[in-house]
């Protein structure tokens, strides 16, 4: 596990439970516990029955249609153990310099309050969500129930039957070096090839719970994409789909190749993911291997230090108009580029879009999200104040959107004279 592919399965909604992402295995026995729920259900009213590691790996092979390669270990820890785990993990790989390029990234976008610690509520969300994982780094390779009794319950089996599916796929190809470590958790490439990973875990989970109780095929069509994305408690929309879309868009992405190519066609997506999240959320466009289109970088700004730069991509231009779905789907490409400029941030946003319709259409959509207080700037660029000081200039150029954000008003007019001839 690592902190970009977060190991919190959501499981079925139509088995009354709520999720994998809040269950929590230690936590009292009650009524409104989630896990106790599945457990019940599964156990009790459908005769789940127990299963050991060595089955379990076994029963996930088959319903996977893909062989393991060798045993994969298992060993469980507390919740204790489990925040001990994180702190450590975020230390090596979610350090203050990475979260706070993220933190100033989204901010800028409007899409993070000011002042938001992102790397302590990331934190705190997979402390509290996490039910077990597999831990992919080099020298680990582990999976891990979080279970205080050291059991395999209904709901633990679920889980694991997941992660299992992730240790297999790190069998056949390298999970963490497929996308370079300097890419964004908050990148568009990245987020393709987290949705391609547990979409297909998730997929496979389906199809381990369909061969564990007959007769539970229907429930599970009500998974995936029908049901609306869950609101993870305290965490901002960009987090909550950053953390939960992935598994909903990647489960209708896998279930679209199982169904055209059979495992053959998930298993061959190892080696050659996703471009884009525009490629997950419209298969079409990647069995025609239809990428993304180039956007140009920008030169920075006179003493400026690049902080960040990299893609947004279709899936978080959603989440950037507040969730709808129409005006991204004309996305083409884009890049986004961020500066420090004497302790002040900008950012310098440009996308390309499928058509002038499509253009037009998200450029409504980010003025209504950015708010009707405007006032004009220059050749039909508008000016957003909001929160913090900061202020956000839309705008076309040359066929593209634009956005130029800063929290200083002067750092934004200048960035963008230079961006105007």
């Amino acid at each position: 596990m690592n902190v970009r592919r977060v190991a919190a399965l959501l499981l079925a909604g139509a088995l009354g439970a709520s999720s994998g992402v809040v269950a929590r295995p230690d936590d009292p026995p009650g009524a409104d516990d989630p896990a106790d729920v599945l457990n019940a259900l599964l156990g009790g009213l459908l005769g789940f029955t127990e299963l050991t590691g060595p089955e379990l790996q076994k029963e996930v092979a088959a319903a996977g249609g893909v062989p393991f390669k060798a045993e994969v270990r298992l060993d469980f820890m507390s919740r204790a153990d489990l925040a001990r785990y994180l702190r450590e993990l975020f230390d090596v790989e979610y350090p203050a310099t990475k979260a706070k390029a993220d933190e100033r990234l989204l901010t800028a976008l409007g899409l993070l309050e000011p002042g938001v610690d992102l790397r302590s509520l990331r934190a705190r969300v997979l402390e509290d969500n996490i039910a077990g994982f597999y831990d992919e780094r080099p020298g680990r390779r582990r999976l891990y129930a979080v279970s205080a009794d050291r059991s395999l319950s209904p709901a633990n089996q679920l889980i694991l039957a997941h992660e299992l599916r992730h240790a297999l796929q790190d069998q056949y190809v390298d999970l963490q070096g497929t996308i370079p470590g300097d890419v964004s958790d908050f990148d568009d490439r990245r987020l393709a090839w987290v949705s391609l990973l547990e979409g297909d875990a998730t997929l496979v989970m389906e199809r381990f719970l369909v061969r564990r109780i007959p007769g539970a095929e229907e429930a599970t069509k009500l998974m995936g994409g029908s049901l609306p994305t869950p609101d993870v408690p305290g965490a901002p929309p960009v987090v909550r789909d950053q953390l939960v879309r992935p598994y909903f868009v990647g489960l209708d992405f896998a279930s679209a190749l199982l169904g055209r190519g059979g495992w053959e066609s998930i298993q061959a997506a190892w080696s050659r993911p996703p471009e884009s999240t525009e490629q997950v959320l419209h298969v079409e466009k990647f069995l025609a291997r239809e990428g993304p289109r180039p956007v140009p970088d920008v030169a920075g700004p006179p003493g400026g230090r690049l902080v960040a730069e990299g893609v947004l991509g279709e899936l978080l231009i959603q989440t950037l108009v507040g969730g709808a779905v129409s005006p991204a789907e004309g996305w083409g490409g884009d890049r986004y580029s961020v500066w420090d400029v004497s302790g002040r941030t900008l950012l310098v946003w440009r996308s390309v879009w499928d058509g002038d319709a499509d253009r037009r259409e998200f450029l409504a959509a980010l003025h209504e999200r950015l708010g009707a207080a405007a006032r004009p700037e220059r050749s039909g660029f508008r000016a957003f104040t909001g929160p913090g000081g900061w202020v956000r200039n839309v705008g076309e150029l040359r066929g593209t959107i634009v956005l130029v954000a800063a929290d200083d008003a002067r750092l934004a007019s200048e960035a963008l004279g230079r961006l105007i001839p």
